[in-house]
């Protein structure tokens, strides 16, 4: 497990938010994951019935896992993984005792930074049709919806697919 410390913010009720910036096997973030799995496999089930799930990232395919602690604990984690032909978010996920504090939005941030500081012009990512948090979010946030793309499957009724344009940092 690499971590490096970055910067810190106070959020509402005098809350430390602190980032670190940490890899794949970091188990905070693998058990933010986890949690998520939990959380959204009761709404896919009757969708999935046995159908196989993409590949998850591995450690091989991910560049950066940003890790948001408040107060010092794990509250919020996202993950920029390099493909052949592409840059795409993956496992964004808050706590649920940390919603609402704008999370997300700075995971996102980070990720975006990120991938323009790997030479990337333009995101991907893929949530479920299940998510209507998440879709408000990457709309709020600029991203477009556009066709599902490989390897998640659009017979499937459940992706929907983003990608939002980079400009280079000025």
């Amino acid at each position: 497990m690499t971590t490096t410390a970055s910067s810190l913010a106070v959020l509402p009720g005098g809350r430390i938010l602190t980032w670190a910036d940490t890899d794949w096997d970091d188990p905070r973030g693998a058990a933010l994951r986890e949690a998520m799995d939990v959380e959204l496999s009761p709404r896919y089930a009757a969708l999935r019935q046995g159908s196989p799930r993409p590949a998850p990232p591995s450690a091989e395919d991910v560049a950066v896992v940003v890790l948001a602690l408040v107060d010092g604990k794990p509250a919020a984690t996202g993950t920029l993984r390099r493909l052949p032909d592409r840059w795409e978010v993956k496992r964004l996920v808050v706590d649920a005792d940390h919603r609402r504090l704008g999370l997300a939005s700075r995971i996102l941030a980070r990720l975006e930074d990120a991938a323009r500081d790997h030479g990337a012009d333009e995101l991907f990512l893929q949530t479920g049709n299940r998510q209507p948090e998440a879709i408000a979010l990457y709309e709020r946030e600029g991203w477009k919806r556009i066709e599902v793309f490989a390897p998640y499957d659009p017979a499937d009724g459940i992706s929907v697919c983003f990608r939002k344009a980079l400009r280079a940092a000025e």
